[in-house]
């Protein structure tokens, strides 16, 4: 509806600007002649508005009817008539076989004008109206119609030929772009025009009449990327009655990247650390795909993610993390950026990467040598290869773990990347490695072995002792080192007044590289030298192994063992310390065992190399909480076997509660504790006092030599009675037992000089030196001297006393217990007769759970002794 009042008021105006207003009159017939025709233009199958002008020239007057007439008609073809009825009820007429129902008059508009509805071809001519006033003149309007047909199809065409609709493309940058529009049909014959973006553009137009088809061609040589996206309109129109056919499309591009920029290029990368590198490419369409090559290869090592950032133009952001590696440093990392579409149109940026790292060092034996075939006298050479960044500012060599320093004299030389051993020596064999440094760290290459082949040399340079006694059978080994190990033996036996050599017959090799030698000395001729000679394929070994045969035997006790506390304040690190004996004839080392004095349950064992004063640390803090009374065993040890048993009996350790208590105040409930066991302990004393003194009067009467006690200086040790006689001593907040015992009568008789068990061809002693040696065996029993036959003893120097092998025998009936040992103790007013029922000091008991408050206590030195002890007194 809207559009039909746009072509009304468009005829309207039309025929108002055509319309003649100047008309002659005729006079003759009463109607006024139009001078001019107005004509107007329709379009097929729309609306045509033909006008004319109703209103009369006077106000008064007015219209009576108006008459349409086509020509060449005779009769009207419509009617609008008012007479005798009002204007708006006028009575309209129109000639089924012209315009029927599609005409009707329309007075509103200015000018009134016939609409005439679905115009057809047949509807074009010339068409006259009458205008009848009641007073006026008559009025003619005469219009000329013309009826448009417009086209009726627009095609659109690329340079192939083919169709395109809404999208033309994608075209490469760069290319040529044509478009042809066709437009077929049209009357009168159209315009075709081109617009890009709107604006009017001129192609080439061609028409072909016998087809009724009008053709415009565009061209557009070497389209730009800023041709992206431009809209090219084909446009035909033959009347400004509608709106014009016309076909839009839009130009697509594949557009190569612009720039590949890599934005920050890392001057340095660290080795083993990871880095991100960014590349951005710009302009691409579609979206470019990026990729990284190392050199020449793609680079595939690490993580990569990709970002498309829109701002204005397309940016494509791809990110790699990965992590350099020495092999990286000096190789060109490229990032290139291509558009899918257009392969061979790629954008590339690149950097050289810097990778610092320690050194990487490899160690290789010269090139010119036969690792497999290198001897004493040869020179060696080694080349250490280095790849480092920065440059190492350091290089050092090492053997076996131990620098290499230049010495000339020597035959070694150092050079920048090469140590030369000239006339190198089997000591010079082992794993040599390289070290090289710089500002990233140091790198110490794989050892490389160097292997040098030498005559046979002893694994052990000193003279080996081997103990033995006669025709005990020895196996005798001989090791030698060699390269290679396929070595013959020569023996050799050696004393101070013969040499001869083994025969093959007495030892036999068992492996490549030691001999085995069995010997079994007959005679005292028979102690001396072993040797033996190695030879292999590089010559025969310069000095020979030794064996020195001396005669051997089990190794003498301990003597001289002394306790001591490492500091004043505590027990519970104790040193024991002693002095070794004769060692046999071979290395001897010295064993302590400590052992629980009720469950003899090992708690201590250690063990001490071969020196003249060994010493045992113990440490008494792990036997807490519960301290329990010691024995403790020392011994020495070599291959023959043990030595004889020193035992430290009881040696019982401070509470736990003194121990660990610092405080100094005294409670008043200890305190009379301590004075109530201290009395009941005098008034045992004295009574047993009284009680021993009584039985020694009865056992000595009518004897003039037994006296009461022996007078013991005070660094002398003391000894307990077997029958429970115990001395306890306490030093601060340390407790000791001290334990001896008198032997029995029988071993008061005289006893032989050695025990049986020893020596049966040495002789006994005399009855007269016997009973010195009465004296029981409380302390270590020094070396023994002997006493010639008749001999004098009134100097008064007591002679060496033999050790009774049955006092160090454990748990046997006569072993002594002590703590503190020296062997200078000396005795006096010696008895000849003895009663092994007679002690002689204050035999006391001490229930195990008596308070350790209730003892007195003396001081104690760095050695602990007592002043004086009860010994026996029968025996003296």
């Amino acid at each position: 509806m809207i559009f039909r009042m746009f072509v009304v008021v468009g005829v309207l105006g039309v025929c108002c600007l055509g319309q003649t207003l100047m008309v002659n009159e005729n006079e003759e017939d009463g109607v006024q002649q139009p001078t001019a025709m107005v004509s107007v233009d329709a379009v097929l199958a729309r609306s045509a508005t033909l006008p004319c002008d109703i209103e009369p020239s006077i106000r008064e007057d007015r219209i009576y009817m108006v008459l349409w007439y086509r020509d060449g008609h005779s009769k009207p073809i419509y009617s609008f008539d008012v007479r005798g009825r009002a204007f708006t009820k006028a009575l309209q007429w129109s000639d089924p076989n012209m315009f029927g129902p599609r005409a009707y008059f329309v007075t509103v508009s200015k000018p009134a004008a016939l609409t005439l509805d679905g115009v057809t071809l047949d509807d074009e001519g010339v068409y006259r109206a009458r205008v009848d006033f009641k007073m006026s003149p008559s009025r003619n309007c005469a219009v000329n119609l013309t009826v448009i047909v417009p086209p009726h199809q627009l095609l659109l065409y690329d340079k192939m030929g083919r169709g395109v609709n809404d999208v033309i493309g994608p075209l490469e940058e760069g290319s040529d772009l044509v478009l042809t529009c066709e437009v077929r049909g049209g009357s009168p014959s159209p315009t075709v025009s081109w617009f890009v973006n709107d604006r009017l553009t001129e192609g080439h137009v061609e028409v072909i009449s016998k087809n009724n088809v009008i053709v415009n061609r565009l061209e557009i040589r070497q389209l730009t990327r800023d041709k992206l996206n431009s809209t090219f309109k084909c446009q035909a129109s033959n009347t400004k009655l509608m709106m014009p056919s016309q076909k839009t499309v839009r130009l697509e591009l594949l557009l190569k990247p612009l720039s590949v920029i890599i934005p920050i290029k890392p001057r340095q990368l660290i080795a083993n650390e990871e880095v991100s590198i960014n590349c951005e490419v710009t302009g691409s369409r579609p979206k470019a795909v990026v990729s990284w090559t190392r050199d020449t290869r793609p680079f595939k090592r690490g993580k990569f993610r990709e970002e498309e950032i829109s701002n204005g133009s397309a940016v494509v952001v791809n990110t790699v993390s990965f992590v350099p590696v020495p092999e990286d440093d000096g190789t060109l990392l490229k990032c290139i950026g291509e558009n899918p579409k257009l392969p061979g149109m790629s954008q590339e940026d690149s950097f050289k990467l810097n990778v610092v790292y320690p050194p990487q060092v490899v160690l290789h034996l010269g090139s010119t040598l036969n690792a497999a075939d290198i001897k004493e006298g040869d020179d060696v050479y080694f080349e250490c290869n280095i790849k480092a960044n920065p440059k190492q500012h350091k290089i050092t060599w090492y053997h076996n773990g131990l620098m290499v320093n230049q010495n000339m004299s020597s035959g070694i030389i150092i050079s920048t990347h090469s140590l030369v051993l000239q006339s190198v020596a089997r000591g010079q064999s082992g794993n040599y490695t390289c070290l090289a440094a710089n500002p990233r760290g140091e790198t110490m290459s794989p050892a490389v072995t160097l292997k040098v082949r030498y005559a046979p040399v002893c694994t052990n340079s000193e003279a080996t002792i081997i103990g033995a006694s006669l025709d005990e059978v020895l196996k005798v080994h001989c090791q030698v080192s060699a390269d290679p190990a396929d070595v013959t033996f020569q023996w050799q036996f050696n004393n101070s007044g013969e040499s001869f050599d083994a025969q093959p017959p007495r030892f036999a090799t068992s492996s490549g590289n030691l001999s085995e030698l069995t010997y079994a000395p007959k005679s005292q001729k028979d102690y001396g030298s072993l040797t033996c000679w190695a030879t292999n394929s590089i010559g025969r070994q310069v000095e020979p192994c030794i064996f020195q045969i001396v005669p051997a035997s089990k190794p003498s006790p301990l003597t001289n063992c002394t306790l001591k506390s490492v500091n004043n304040q505590t027990i519970e690190i104790v040193d024991v310390e002693c002095k070794s004996g004769y060692d046999g004839g071979l290395p001897q080392q010295f064993v302590l065992e400590a052992y629980d004095a009720h469950s003899m349950r090992l708690r201590i064992n250690q063990t001490v190399r071969d020196t003249e004063y060994p010493t045992f640390h113990l440490d008494l803090g792990d036997l807490l909480p519960s301290p329990p009374s010691l024995k403790v065993i020392v011994y020495a040890v070599n291959a023959k076997g043990k030595s004889e048993k020193l035992v430290l009996d009881d040696i019982t350790l401070n509470d736990a509660e003194k121990r660990t208590d610092g405080s100094t105040n005294m409670s008043l409930v200890p305190l009379a504790g301590l004075l109530t066991g201290s009395l009941l302990t005098l008034g045992i004393a004295v009574l047993v006092i009284v009680v021993v003194a009584v039985r020694r009067k009865r056992h000595c009467n009518g004897l003039n030599h037994c006296p009461h006690h022996i007078a013991l200086d005070a660094s002398k040790p003391q000894t307990k009675s077997r029958q429970g006689s115990m001395l306890e001593i306490n030093t601060g907040d340390n407790r000791y037992v001290v334990a001896y015992t008198l032997k029995p009568a029988a071993d008061c008789s005289p006893p032989p000089l050695f025990p049986a068990s020893q020596d049966n061809n040495r002789q006994m002693t005399s009855p007269s030196d016997s009973q010195v040696r009465r004296q029981p065996d409380i302390l270590n029993a020094p070396r023994v001297r002997k006493i010639a036959a008749g001999g004098d003893n009134s100097a008064g120097t007591p002679p060496e006393l033999p050790r009774p092998v049955e006092f160090y025998s454990p748990g046997g009936a006569e072993t002594a217990n002590l703590i503190t040992l020296d062997t200078s103790a000396s005795f006096s007013n010696l008895q000849s007769h003895c009663d092994q029922n007679n002690t002689l000091g204050r035999p006391r008991t001490r229930p195990r759970d008596v308070s350790y408050n209730s003892f007195a206590t003396i001081r104690r030195d760095q050695h602990i002794i007592t002043d004086t002890i009860p010994g026996p007194e029968s025996c003296v």
